[in-house]
């Protein structure tokens, strides 16, 4: 009976030390958690501009940030659907206490052309659009995330010019061979209820 006993203390002894081992791990470190003023933000890798992956970030100059502020800064850019990935890292100087944070973003690709319908509404809601963020262009990845980002800003657009009964519909066209060639929003109206 002892033996069992002291068995089972061992067993617990050993689990013990895993799980206090495994809570180590996975606690974040101090390095990670700790608050530096960020001084400037280097972007490279994109075709977008840096002002509008900066904005879309939600970072700023003379902000406190750590591994998680600058995760989720990422995630926001990402969630446009235009950029695929992003690597970030930081550069300190020894004479300056704030960092400078290196972003390098993989773009979303292939890019698309894209219009938008009726004809007599292309030119004046993509200048809208662009007047808003130099970053909607005539050209966009057919991914779920750009579509709906694009739709969405479109529809702002058309409820700023006091359309509210309209929405836009993203539609893929393809070529012959089935292939996707452009991108359409085509702006619709929605269906007045009957009393």
């Amino acid at each position: 009976m002892r033996r069992i006993a002291l068995q089972a203390i061992s067993w617990l002894s050993i689990l013990l030390c895993i799980s206090l081992t495994t809570a180590a791990q996975n606690a974040p470190t101090s390095a990670d958690s700790k608050l530096v003023r960020l001084d400037k933000i280097e972007v490279s890798g994109t075709r977008l501009p840096i002002d509008s992956i900066i904005r879309l970030s939600g970072l700023a100059i003379g902000q406190e940030v750590n591994d998680a502020i600058v995760n989720r800064a990422c995630h926001k850019i990402t969630s446009t659907g235009l950029v695929k990935s992003i690597d970030y890292g930081y550069d300190s100087y020894p004479d300056k206490p704030g960092v400078v944070l290196v972003l390098t973003l993989i773009d979303e690709g292939p890019l698309f052309p894209s219009k938008i319908e009726p004809a007599n509404d292309d030119l004046h809601i993509w200048q809208l659009l662009q007047s808003t963020d130099p970053l909607f262009t005539r050209e966009l990845p057919r991914t779920e995330k750009a579509l709906s980002y694009y739709n969405v800003n479109i529809e702002r657009c058309l409820k700023a010019e006091g359309r509210e009964a309209e929405y836009a519909l993203p539609i893929v066209v393809g070529d012959a061979n089935g292939s996707p060639s452009e991108i359409v929003f085509r702006i619709a109206h929605y269906k007045q209820m009957r009393p």
